[in-house]
């Protein structure tokens, strides 16, 4: 199969910024009656129907292999069911950009464990990218003093089970898959796995305002309709290293509309963490294109 690096770096881009959005979304249905558990299942649940009627329409066949069938139980416990949860639990206790800046430890564990138990070699662009990442990462922290451990640990763990999302996707035979098979197969996985779990916790309620109804579909259409097709398409294209680290755009997202939607200020150190994360983004785009020249 043609692989199209710009194509990847575009996907990975725009499901980051995507992604983004669901942090104030979550917050806003928070405030009119959900919770976290609530959240997590309807973002699968309301999009199954969708999925299905778009990958009908399109002629495609939901039929997988049975060692794929495996990873797309994984990856639907460790995508749409553990990160969801970890993530949209951890705004219970700190700040969305606090989360968002923890959760974003994935992309060093994914390249770390790509080199380490798959042998795969880094580049020194690879590298710098990700440190400038990191750094411009730290640079949004600066107003998020009050700390909770519960939000931290709550935060790291959603970037431990993301790490495991991106590498199953890329190691588990799933990649000729069609995008929307694999999200479909992931929403199915969480809908189960997050319902029961709701059931047994009592943490499923009907008690929510039709505006909360409105954002919880609008943040499943935009998350699993959206951006979770788009990272099999980058992934494919640019590799789990290369899609995690473009991820980054993510944070940068978030203080934007934080900024827009929520009146926020934007201070020198975040615009200096925007400018770096945006650095490593030009670096990696740059040497992917070099590669598809050489290619």
């Amino acid at each position: 199969m043609k692989i199209n690096k710009s194509t990847g770096v575009f996907f990975a881009v725009l499901a980051a910024c995507i992604y983004g959005c669901t942090g104030i979304l979550g917050k806003i249905t928070y405030a009119e009656g959900s919770n976290t558990i609530m959240l997590t299942w309807c973002r699968s649940l309301f999009s199954i129907p969708v999925l299905y009627a778009v990958l009908k329409a399109k002629g495609e066949s939901l039929k997988v292999a049975k060692h794929q069938l495996k990873s797309l139980i994984l990856l639907g416990i460790t995508g749409a069911s553990l990160t969801g949860m970890l993530l949209y639990g951890a705004y219970n206790y700190i700040s969305v950009g606090l989360t968002t800046c923890i959760h974003f430890i994935y992309p060093v564990i994914v390249a770390v464990v790509c080199v380490v138990v798959f042998k795969e070699k880094i580049s020194k662009t690879k590298v710098t990218a990700i440190v400038l990442s990191v750094v411009g990462l730290l640079m949004f922290l600066e107003k998020d003093l009050n700390l909770n451990m519960m939000g931290i640990v709550l935060a790291l763990l959603s970037g431990v089970a993301y790490s495991a999302y991106v590498i199953i996707m890329d190691k588990g035979g799933v990649r000729e898959l069609h995008p929307l098979v694999i999200s479909f197969y992931c929403c199915c996985v969480a809908a189960v796995v997050v319902g029961v779990y709701g059931l047994l916790t009592s943490h499923l309620t009907l008690a929510i305002t039709l505006k909360g109804w409105f954002f919880m579909f609008l943040m499943a259409m935009c998350v699993s309709v959206g951006a979770n097709s788009m990272i099999p398409v980058a992934v494919k294209n640019v590799g789990p290293t290369v899609t995690s680290i473009l991820g980054m755009f993510e944070p940068i997202s978030t203080v934007i509309l934080g900024f827009l939607v929520l009146n926020e200020t934007i201070t020198a150190r975040g615009l200096i963490g925007c400018a770096l994360v945006i650095s490593a983004v030009v670096l990696l785009t740059l040497e992917s294109s070099r590669e598809k020249h050489q290619e």
